[in-house]
């Protein structure tokens, strides 16, 4: 008996079943007698043609099916003449083609329709978020006016060592990034673009750390660690410190309010083959932000930065944290990746974010680099 080539391959378990298939239909329709209904099997290639294109099997697969199963009948039956049959092994043929092609269009355009669609919803979701933003930014303002006149009214009634007043130059500082927040929520809802200065990061993360450290629970730790003196990345300097503190929140909110949130700002070098010789050694800054926590199943992972997706319970999250984070990532001409595992001794969640550097000759450190991180 003709043994099969494809079995060959354990790898291409649909394609032997489809040749299998095949080769017996070929028989069927090639044995059969002038006057007996070739119909039956001429439909069973048509359904065997979509069966293909749901397995997955690529267009050349099926050329070389029809080459196996065609030297497996010559060679199971060698009486059989070309003249006999080959008029008759075209039908079989023309239908598992046809079928193949109208099913693999179908399944094309069942794609692209998803993918439209998918676009569609998140056009949708970005702009509720900036009809939202535009519609509490005018009350929030409000608020912070409040907040921010009595807390001067507070501060001018105290003198400048008495205990309170640091309080109060806390919440002036929290109230006017707030304000600047504010400010980001209304350009998003109006699509103006922010203006971008020179922006020094470790200062700006240092900044934020120290406004982490005044609402996380104190059994959330933050260690911050960077061999960089400074390093200017082009940017608005709230949109640096809102990067920092949506990643530190969502590490604090996945260790339960209990923990370490591990922070670094190293430089990026490029790897051998890459840099230009005479060029700049540095040209990019990595911020690395790490928890301890239970990790992200490989799902959320890959949902991680869409607007609105949330593993958190109900109230306890909006999902826009991080979609915001790749936003601003993104717009700065930068790139974020996130790695977590759920399971074993190193459980946690990582986030890398890699920006471009202003001036990387002033950002250089002398003696430790940070890893490279690939598109």
């Amino acid at each position: 008996m003709y043994k099969n080539p494809i079995r060959s391959s354990p790898e291409q378990t649909h394609v032997t079943h489809v040749a299998d298939r095949y080769i017996q239909i070929l028989s069927n329709v090639a044995l059969a007698d002038p006057k007996d209904n070739i119909e039956c099997y001429l439909a069973e290639a048509f359904e065997l043609g979509r069966s293909a294109v749901d397995k997955s099997i690529p267009p050349d697969d099926l050329t070389h099916i029809h080459h196996i199963a065609t030297m497996a009948l010559a060679n199971c039956h060698p009486q059989l003449s070309l003249i006999q049959v080959a008029e008759r092994l075209t039908r079989p043929l023309m239908e598992m083609t046809m079928a193949y092609g109208m099913a693999f269009r179908q399944q094309m355009e069942h794609r692209y329709e998803g993918m439209i669609n998918a676009r569609l919803e998140e056009s949708r979701k970005l702009e509720a978020v900036g009809t939202l933003a535009a519609g509490i930014a005018h009350d929030f303002n409000n608020l912070l006016g409040s907040i921010v006149g009595f807390a001067e009214m507070a501060g001018d009634s105290l003198t400048d060592d008495a205990q309170g007043k640091y309080n109060i130059q806390q919440i002036l500082n929290a109230s006017f990034r707030a304000r600047d927040l504010v400010a980001r929520m209304l350009a998003f809802a109006r699509q103006v673009p922010v203006k971008l200065i020179p922006v020094d990061t470790v200062s700006e993360v240092r900044e934020a750390i120290a406004l982490l450290r005044a609402s996380l629970r104190p059994s959330v730790q933050i260690a911050f660690s960077t061999t960089m003196e400074s390093a200017e990345v082009l940017a608005d300097a709230s949109q640096i410190q809102q990067i920092v503190m949506n990643l530190c929140i969502n590490a604090a909110d996945a260790m339960n309010d209990s923990g370490t949130i591990l922070i670094r700002l190293e430089p990026v070098r490029e790897p051998d083959g890459i840099q230009a010789r005479g060029a700049p050694t540095v040209h990019r800054i990595c911020l690395i932000v790490s928890d301890s926590g239970s990790g992200i199943s490989p799902e959320a992972l890959e949902r991680v930065f869409d607007p609105f997706f949330t593993t958190k319970a109900p109230g306890k999250g909006s999902g826009l944290g991080l979609s915001v984070v790749y936003g601003i990532v993104t717009g700065l001409g930068g790139l974020i990746q996130a790695e977590s595992r759920t399971h074993g001794e190193r459980c946690g969640t990582e986030f890398r974010v890699v920006l471009p550097l202003l001036a990387s000759d002033k950002s250089e450190s002398k003696d430790q680099y940070g890893e490279h991180l690939s598109h």
